[in-house]
Order: C-alpha cells, then structure tokens, then sequence
C-alpha cells in the first residue's frame, strides 16, 4: 500500500509540474497530457474504490459509498479516451465534456449521501444541516457574483451558456452541502481519514467549477485551460487517496469530527459580505449600497464574534464539571480515547474519597460541595501537565496521564496525591481529606479505554480495602476477579 500511495504522490506531481509550466509558456501539447493524467488518475481510482467497495469488513453502507465512488473513476476511464480520440480541440465536443462532468458529479454526491456519519441526536442534526445550509448559501452568493450573474448580463438563457457556466456550479452546490454536512456531523469511525481526503476533493472541485463559471460568464474563456486540469487532477488524486486511505484503515479508527468545519458557515457569512463591499467600491458609488455593504459587514463581524464566544462557552460546559471546573466524564473519555488511538503508553488513576458520605450525612451537602472543590484544587496542583484531571461524578474522580514514559512517572503522581491530601477548613471545620487512588498503566497499543479504567477501578478497591487512611495501589494481575478464590464480583467504573 505505502508503494500505491508513492505511485499516486509521483502522478500528481507531475500533472501539476507540467500544468505550472504551462502557466508560463502554453505548452502546445499540454492538453492531451492532461487528459492523459485524468485518465491515469481514473484506472488508479477505480482499482482503489472497487477494492474498498468488496471489503466485507466495511459496513453495508460504506460499501455502497465506494462502488458510487468508483463509478466516478469509471466515468472517466470511459469518457476520457473517447473525448481524446473523437474530439478534435475545437470545441465540439464540449456537450460530451459536460455530459462527463455532470456524471462523475452526480456520482459523487451519491457517494457522500451514502458515507455514515457519526450518530447524534436529532437537535445535533438539525444545527448541522442549518450550518451546512448557511455554507450552500454562501457558495450560492459566490456563484451568483461569479458565474450566473456575469452569464445572464452577457448571453441572457442561451441553453449552452446555461448549461457550462450554470449547471456545473448548481450542482457542485449540493456537493457542497453534503461535503459540510459530513464535516459538520463527524465520520462514523469505519470511514474518518478516507471521508476527509473526499470532502476536501469537493471543495477544491466546487472552487475551480466556480472559477470556470467565472470566465466563461464573463470573458468567455476557451475550456481548458491550466488552472481547471490542476483542480480537476487535484481532485482526482484526493478521491483516489481516500479509496486507497480506506482500503488500509478498514473499520479500524476512532470516532473524530472534523474540527475545521464549525468555522465554515462563518466564512461563509464573510465571503457574502467581502462580494458585497466589493462590488460596492468596484461601481465608486458610496451611497446608498456601499454604506449599506460596510454596515451589514460590521453587523456580521460583531454577531459572529458573540456567537463563537458562545459556541465556547458552550462547548466548555459540555466538557466541563459544573462544581470543580475539572474535565468531566466526557472529556475524560475523549482524552483516554485520543491517546489510546495514537499508540502511546499511558496511565489512568481512578480515585474514590474516602468517608465523603459522612461528610455529607453530617455537615450537609453544601460542606460536601466545598470538600469536593478542595479535593479537586489538590489534584489540579498535583497533576503536571499535560495529565488531566478529572471529575468523573459524586466523589469519584481520576486522572488521565498521557505521553508517559516509564509507569514510575504514574506512580509518582499517586504519592504526590496521597502525601498532598490532608486537614482543610470547611463551614468553621477541621475535615481531612482522604482517598484510596488505583493506578493502571497501557503500553502502546496494548489495553482499550474500558480495560484500562477496569484495572484501575480493581487497583482503586484494592487500595479502599486496606483502610479509610490515604493509600494508594498498583493493578497486579492478582487482582482480576478470575484469579481470585472464590471469584468476587467487583463494580468496573464507567
């Protein structure tokens, strides 16, 4: 596979060396040598989709997701050639070329329709489809200013004009949609890596179709031309890596979002704005549209700024404990999950306050509130960065520590803990603060988040079952319930 990956890296540098070179001298030779590119880039894709279409370890869907994207490669291993051998470079067969374009697009819209997504709840659902509307809308914005505009104002509702320098824009728009809507929403774990190289594919394939419209609406520029051939192989070659990305992954990836995408129905809003004070300086008039552009743009400016203040607030509490300010359960598992994924040794302490009950029973909730933040100002004094501390929920807390290098930098952390926990003063009281600490340690790639946070839970009742004092323990093989006569059942933290 790293042979295929050389082999496609080496095309594409090519393709695009000889396109950068026809910028500067038109190369009389270079448009047969492009489609050359486009074609080798279909029979490379075409391998690579259909091999990831019959991987029965993929789920059905996803399957079916490669075999649309394999008739995209297919489109052009046909049509290519065809063109090549029946066209003959002036122009006639441009309605073929554009038949072509609109099958490989319509290809690979049902390929990103059919691409799972990482499940959500249905108000999730929602805000990303009205974000993916807001992108579509403002590559609406663009495609008018560029491209539909332009050709009404030059050739009125010429069917060809309409139909090059409208319909190949229009279309990719519902490319767009679904490009942002998967990078909004997040990859379902079988298809993270490749769903990315393909969203990126679209959006490079929708900016140079707008570029095209652009010259076509407005100076009627001659197709082809270098720069289309670069985002068309551009594209190409990211479909063709993401076929070849999913082939290797297979199913074995971890959920992740693409963290990029909540940023696009901002850019956006600006992009909109940025046309409109163009157009407003380009006419030189200031008054009444271009007052009108400058306060819409600093509207705009204002209001997304509040509302990515309150996007992190937001995603803040998501993550955060309300009481403490520690990490949550969520982010605990985010953080476990990330570094497992990523091959590195790591450790997990779960710990659980020893006599909090007490606390609570005697002195009421709110001193059983104020223990709880001393308990977690210890922690946050304890744990070095970059470990993190946590609030998993009542008085059980833990401490992820990632990137360690030896198991004793794990076991330090636990004694600095323990020796750090002792009297506070609480509601005009003496109360000491105690806990029982179990350490569990992962080598690379050796235990899952679950079975790294059960050795540390076996470790932590091990520690509690010594007394009420501060202790801490390392899990020992012993202490598995298998191993023990007779077998005792023991709770496993979530």
């Amino acid at each position: 596979m790293p042979r295929a990956y050389l082999g496609l890296g080496a095309l594409y540098l090519a393709a695009l060396a000889v396109s950068v070179v026809n910028f500067a001298s038109e190369l009389s030779w270079y448009e047969p040598a492009a489609e050359v590119a486009r074609l080798s880039f279909g029979v490379f894709g075409l391998v690579a989709a259909v091999r990831a279409a019959r991987m029965p370890a993929l789920p059905p869907r996803l399957r079916q997701a490669w075999g649309a994207v394999a008739a995209c490669f297919a489109t052009l291993v046909v049509a290519v050639p065809l063109l090549m051998v029946f066209g003959d470079g002036s122009g006639e067969h441009s309605h073929w070329d554009d038949a072509t374009h609109v099958v490989f697009v319509t290809a690979l819209l049902i390929a990103l329709q059919r691409f799972p997504l990482a499940p959500t709840n249905r108000r999730d659902r929602i805000k990303a489809g009205v974000d993916a509307l807001t992108v579509m809308a403002g590559g609406s914005v663009v495609l008018w200013y560029t491209a539909i505009g332009p050709m009404l104002q030059r050739s009125g509702l010429s069917t060809d004009v309409l139909f090059s320098a409208a319909v190949y824009p229009l279309g990719d728009l519902a490319l767009l949609f679904s490009a942002v809507r998967a990078m909004l929403r997040g990859a379902d774990e079988s298809a993270q890596r490749p769903l990315r190289l393909l969203t990126a594919g679209t959006l490079i394939l929708f900016t140079g179709d707008a570029v095209h419209g652009f010259l076509d609406g407005q100076w009627g520029a001659a197709m082809p031309v270098s720069w289309q051939f670069i985002c068309w192989i551009s594209a190409d070659a990211l479909l063709a890596a993401a076929a070849l990305t999913q082939g290797r992954a297979g199913s074995a990836a971890t959920l992740r979002h693409f963290g990029v995408g909540r940023y696009m129905p901002f850019v956006a809003v600006a992009v909109a704005q940025v046309l409109m004070l163009a157009e407003a300086a380009r006419d030189g008039e200031f008054f009444p549209w271009g007052g009108l552009a400058l306060g819409g743009a600093v509207l705009s400016v204002l209001v997304l700024y509040r509302q990515t203040i309150v996007q992190q607030e937001s995603d803040e509490r998501a993550l955060t404990d309300g009481l403490t300010g520690l990490a949550n359960r969520s982010m605990f598992r985010k953080v476990s999950y990330r570094n497992l994924a990523r091959g590195r040794r790591m450790s997990i302490l779960v710990i659980d306050m020893n006599g909090f009950k007490q606390i609570n029973d005697t002195l009421g909730h709110k001193a059983g509130d104020r223990v709880l933040v001393e308990f977690a100002a210890v922690l946050r004094q304890c744990v070095p960065a970059p470990g993190l501390p946590v609030r998993l929920g009542g008085d059980e807390f833990a401490v992820v520590l990632p990137e360690i290098n030896t198991a004793e930098e794990a076991y330090d952390v636990a004694g600095r803990i323990a020796a750090a926990l002792g009297p506070v003063m609480v509601e005009g009281r003496l109360i000491t603060l105690a806990a029982s600490i179990g350490v569990a340690v992962s080598g690379p790639g050796e235990l899952t988040h679950d079975e790294i946070v059960h050795r540390a839970d076996l470790a932590m009742y091990r520690a509690k079952s010594l007394g009420p004092e501060t202790r801490w323990a390392i899990w020992q093989e012993s202490l598995e319930p298998a191993a023990q006569e007779p077998a005792v059942e023991l709770p496993v933290a979530a």
